[in-house]
């Protein structure tokens, strides 16, 4: 598990040189692999990749680049195919291009959160003035979803996700602007062909496709963000046979609020064989 450029302690680069696409979240992932003692390449060696929400497209994303790396492959409560429709208008305008980057910025900072007179940023001034926009951008967009209160760590009920968004727009220089640019361009929607990919090189030799040969799908029933319903239909229509999908209860922090399920289900994927006391 790693974070993403700009999110949690991790610096980023500036996305206005280097934007937060497929292509920068591919090299972390190979800077990941070819920086860990352990091998997780070779002849022998493929591994399980796990992506959830926005992890969830760029994991679908670099499978469909590198299936000879990625042994089984599984999305919880993903990116990728979201619907056009589940973007208000005002998100498609504040993320379109065009709007300052700065004025972008401080709009998302405000909606997620941000609330001192000025945000965190590397202006020597800082002076953005709020706007009407700030205020009224409410929309549903993966991005501007309203902050959780699900506990990230049982012994911390008070390490919400709210709480840690709260601390990086506080903190985090880099984090805002990373954001940006990752809803801008991150494989969020219309990546069916990529989806579909994997499911072509189903009929492909051993070493060149999922070993699993197929990608578990896991989805929140109430999620609000990805939608189960539109999602299973989408992702069986790009993915066929292919895809294995599982609706279990929860929202979009299905991984957080329910860990245990979601463990072993992916467990139960993983190693089909394995009696359940030993998953």
């Amino acid at each position: 598990m790693f974070d993403l450029f700009g999110r949690g302690f991790s610096s980023t680069p500036d996305p206005a040189t280097q934007s937060q696409d497929i292509q920068l979240f591919t090299t972390q992932i190979l800077l990941v692999l070819s920086s860990s003692p352990l091998n997780w390449t070779g002849n022998k060696t493929r591994f399980a990749l796990i992506g959830y929400s926005l992890g969830g497209g760029i994991a679908a994303s670099f499978t469909s680049f590198f299936p000879n790396l990625v042994e089984s492959l599984v999305l919880i409560a993903p990116a990728g195919l979201m619907r056009s429709t589940r973007i208000h208008w005002t998100s498609k305008f504040l993320y379109g291009g065009y709007l300052p980057r700065r004025l972008v910025e401080y709009l998302v900072w405000r909606r997620l959160g941000g609330s001192s007179t000025t945000p965190v940023s590397n202006d020597e001034d800082g002076k953005i003035s709020p706007t009407q926009a700030a205020e009224e951008e409410q929309s549903s967009h993966p991005a501007l979803a309203p902050d959780s209160p699900a506990s990230v760590l049982a012994r911390r009920p008070s390490a919400t996700i709210s709480a840690i968004v709260s601390w990086q727009l506080a903190n985090h220089a880099g984090f805002v602007p990373a954001f940006v640019s990752s809803i801008q361009h991150a494989p969020i929607s219309n990546q069916q062909d990529a989806w579909k990919a994997i499911a072509d090189m189903q009929h492909l030799p051993p070493s060149q496709r999922l070993l699993e040969a197929k990608v578990l799908l896991l989805l929140g029933k109430h999620d609000n963000v990805v939608i189960a319903e539109e999602m299973h239909q989408d992702a069986k229509k790009a993915m066929g046979h292919v895809v294995d999908i599982r609706i279990l209860h929860g929202g979009h922090e299905l991984p957080v609020t329910h860990a245990a399920i979601v463990a072993t289900t992916i467990f139960a994927f993983l190693d089909p064989s394995s009696p359940p006391h030993e998953r």
